[in-house]
């Protein structure tokens, strides 16, 4: 059985320099959730935890059906109701969407049957998760290297970008987790920050 890896498939999505850049990012179909709060909060966490065992019974709906994938790096969307920048606000006003990617083979109805399953394990906020795709859109970018909490210098590189090139801020502040926090330095962590934009 072959194995989708969106990484491979969509190379240009997950791959960043450590130098901002201009990309066209592909439209895609995405799991979702969201939430707000501090990242270091329970309801954060147990989001992820919906998210993450809902992907995996997706993943062995899809395996039954002759399809397989690898998992997707986590990606979150931040946004504040001021309007305000991030990260140039307090944990407690972001707002967020946690996002994983499916491959094309996947259909609503995978996720909704993989969120019934995942409800075998009592787990708080399955009904909140969303199936949603997401269209092209035009970015600015870079890959940030080390801890999530010192990413100032990095967000304002791209905002210099922006500037310069007579762009202008089209969304959220998107991150992508190349890595897995919990087997990675914190030196070693790697994060594509990601904002979208149009002709100023």
């Amino acid at each position: 059985m072959q194995k989708t890896d969106l990484a491979k498939e969509f190379r240009q999505y997950y791959r960043a320099r450590p130098v901002p850049e201009l990309i066209t990012v592909a439209p895609g179909q995405f799991l979702t959730v969201e939430g707000a709060g501090a990242s270091y909060a329970g309801e954060f966490n147990a989001k992820i935890k919906a998210l993450w065992a809902t992907a995996y019974n997706i993943r062995k709906i899809c395996k039954l059906q002759g399809n397989d994938f690898r998992m997707p790096s986590l990606e979150c969307y931040w946004w504040t109701g001021s309007g305000a920048p991030m990260p140039a606000v307090t944990a407690e006003e972001s707002n967020w969407k946690l996002a994983l990617q499916m491959p094309a083979f996947v259909t609503r109805g995978d996720c909704r049957q993989a969120a019934a399953l995942a409800g075998n394990k009592r787990l708080p906020y399955l009904d909140a998760l969303r199936f949603e795709s997401m269209p092209q859109a035009l970015a600015v970018q870079l890959l940030h290297t080390g801890s999530y909490y010192e990413e100032e210098a990095s967000v304002a590189r791209l905002h210099q970008y922006i500037r310069q090139h007579h762009l202008e801020v089209n969304g959220s502040h998107h991150e992508i987790y190349l890595n897995d926090p919990g087997k990675t330095p914190v030196s070693k962590l790697q994060t594509i920050l990601r904002l979208n934009v149009k002709a100023g």
